[in-house]
């Protein structure tokens, strides 16, 4: 082909976008990073490839490659939109999708083989692409309300590349209609498109690279910080979640509370070890499920558990565990298995203390086990 050196040039970056593609993909097939990557994957890759090979064709070259091309488009608009869903956690509608597709792909075969018109080929694709990145808008607007900034920088992103998609669409109506008269890969209007294509997309495969980045580190750190088995903080998560709960003084009194489930060696030793983590599990669902948002709860390990809660007052703090003593006392677990649980509170007064505290509240739960198990002692 006799086009311009510059037009080879510009197959470097579909080219490298095609590579990180192929690295998303990878990431999420053998490294298990998250499944919405796999799709960004194809997002990079099927638009990459048609716009490298649309790059190198003449208007007739066009006409024949059309509607294959045309598919390539289409799967990388669905790709980043799919992506996107499942990045917010919606409900993906494969039916609207695969409609819209197929009667893309049918026009496009039409006004390609029947009545050739490139203009209208144009209008029908950036149109169907606009269809397909629109299914996401919804998810993205509501993911962009309630994440951290990097993931809100994903979705401006994803914004802004649908703004300009509906943008090229525009130019597209507005400004070529004589695209059949003159050669489109060299038109000034084609390589504006083109550029703008290329830093949208490189800016887009930064952006979800520096977003599944964080979230691994984020992954990483939570499993530091995390017991295995129920989820819960660990000894670790513990001390470094507690300084939070200290610095908003507003909130009350601090209190630290021991618990440890009673004779569990004995449920090991007749039911086994996979009941006692199943009762373990069960028990740490009970003491999260009633306990406020604010407060702080580990397991610190075996059957022993640790709270750190605010209270205005003791008696209200004693209360608040009590239920927590009840709850789980009266809830039966797995094989008509029942336990109960006792507590010991200690008051902390600032946390310089937490250690002391802390030692306090061992304390007072062997002094419930020694007055005979299943109480809080205060």
């Amino acid at each position: 082909m006799n086009l311009p050196d510059t037009q080879y040039f510009l197959l470097v970056v579909p080219f490298c976008l095609i590579l990180v593609g192929g690295v998303f993909i990878s990431a999420h097939w053998f490294f298990k990073a998250p499944k919405y990557l796999f799709w960004m994957g194809f997002a990079c890759i099927l638009p990459s490839i048609a716009l490298g090979l649309q790059s190198l064709m003449s208007n007739a070259q066009l006409s024949l490659t059309a509607p294959w091309l045309g598919i390539l488009y289409l799967g990388g608009a669905w790709a980043v939109s799919h992506g996107m869903i499942i990045k917010a956690k919606s409900r993906p509608k494969p039916l609207y999708s695969a409609c819209v597709m197929v009667l893309a792909i049918l026009a496009l075969f039409y006004f390609a083989f029947i009545d050739e018109q490139l203009w209208v080929r144009m209008i029908i694709i950036n149109i169907a692409i606009l269809c397909l990145e629109a299914i996401a808008i919804p998810p993205v607007i509501g993911l962009l309300k309630q994440s951290s900034n990097l993931v809100k920088l994903l979705c401006i992103s994803y914004l802004l590349l649908f703004s300009y998609a509906s943008l090229r669409t525009i130019a597209i109506v507005l400004f070529l209609q004589n695209v059949d008269r003159i050669t489109l890969s060299t038109s000034p209007w084609w390589m504006l498109m083109l550029a703008v294509n290329v830093i949208l997309s490189i800016w887009f495969a930064i952006i979800v690279s520096a977003t599944t980045i964080k979230e691994l580190f984020t992954v990483l750190n939570d499993e530091r910080i995390r017991d295995p088995l129920t989820k819960l903080y660990n000894r670790n998560g513990f001390f470094e979640k507690s300084k939070a709960l200290f610095h908003d003084s507003a909130r009350g009194k601090v209190y630290v509370v021991m618990c440890d489930i009673d004779f569990f060696k004995k449920i090991n030793d007749t039911w086994g070890h996979a009941a006692g983590d199943s009762i373990l599990i069960a028990v740490a669902d009970v003491l999260k499920a009633n306990i406020r948002q604010n407060d702080i709860i580990a397991r610190f390990g075996g059957e022993e558990f640790i709270i750190l809660l605010r209270s205005t007052d003791e008696s209200t703090s004693y209360h608040l565990v009590e239920r927590l003593r009840s709850k789980i006392e009266s809830k039966i677990f797995d094989e008509g298995i029942r336990v109960t649980a006792s507590f010991g509170i200690a008051h902390i007064h600032d946390e310089e203390r937490l250690i002391h505290a802390l030692e306090l509240a061992d304390q007072f739960l062997y002094d419930a086990k020694n007055k005979g198990r299943n109480q809080v002692c205060f």
